[in-house]
């Protein structure tokens, strides 16, 4: 249960190609971004395997505040009590992150990310503050994000993207994006022809199913342990 709480709560500096279908991105990388937009969305998160039960529900609020992005987000999981609000900013064009903060999950934690590194505190629910100073050779992405560097990667077949993100809780990791095929979702509007990517997240691996006109995610699956899927869909 950890790893679900953990999953639900993911040309100035060019892309760099390491083989013809690898590209290494990093903070200020040239992104399709475009598609982030203004406006409030609201997710199931369901258990599918072994049973099918509704877990929790999420809401996100995007926010454009100038150059920046603002995106709010408040998970809650009655079965763990749970009621978490993380508030993430950055880069509008790059996703290049700003600052985190996080209430009510399994740690309270304030992030300043820098070009030099990350720095903040984090508070677990029964324990004493932390300071956090992880000092980098190069910027790295706010881990919060790694579902919308995705959707803003080339949908390409057959792509791989290394991603160096942070999070509190998974400190410092290279996430592994790959774009693995397309696949039809039944959706409210109707059938929808989506790219598959899962993202190797170190701890576990979690797909985003990306509509393949609007960039919009529309299925995101993960295993926190062998035998229980979670999908996190659009509320009905």
């Amino acid at each position: 249960m950890r790893c679900l709480l953990l999953a639900a709560a993911l040309f100035a500096a060019p892309v760099v190609a390491q083989t013809a279908d690898t590209l290494v991105v990093t903070p200020g990388t040239t992104l399709v971004t475009d598609w982030i937009t203004p406006g409030t969305t609201t997710w199931t998160m369901k258990l599918v395997q072994p049973m099918q039960q509704t877990v929790g529900t999420m809401t996100r609020e995007i926010t454009i505040e100038g150059a920046d992005v603002v995106r709010t987000s408040t998970l809650e999981v009655p079965m763990q009590g749970m009621s978490q609000t993380d508030v993430v900013r950055a880069d509008a064009a790059t996703l290049t992150p700003r600052e985190h903060r996080s209430t009510g999950g399994m740690a309270d934690v304030s992030l300043e990310f820098m070009a030099e590194g990350v720095v903040g505190t984090q508070t677990p629910r029964d324990g004493a503050t932390e300071t956090i100073m992880e000092m980098t050779d190069a910027p790295v992405f706010d881990g919060a994000w790694a579902s919308e560097i995705a959707q803003s990667l080339p949908l390409v077949e057959g792509l791989v993207a290394r991603i160096p993100i942070y999070s509190a809780q998974g400190g410092l990791t290279q996430v592994v994006a790959a774009v693995v095929g397309q696949e039809e979702v039944a959706t409210a509007a109707g059938p929808r022809t989506a790219w598959t990517v899962d993202l190797d997240m170190g701890q576990m691996t979690v797909t985003t199913v990306i509509d393949a006109e609007t960039r919009q995610a529309l299925v995101t699956r993960f295993a926190p342990q062998p035998g229980v899927l979670i999908e996190i869909v659009p509320a009905d």
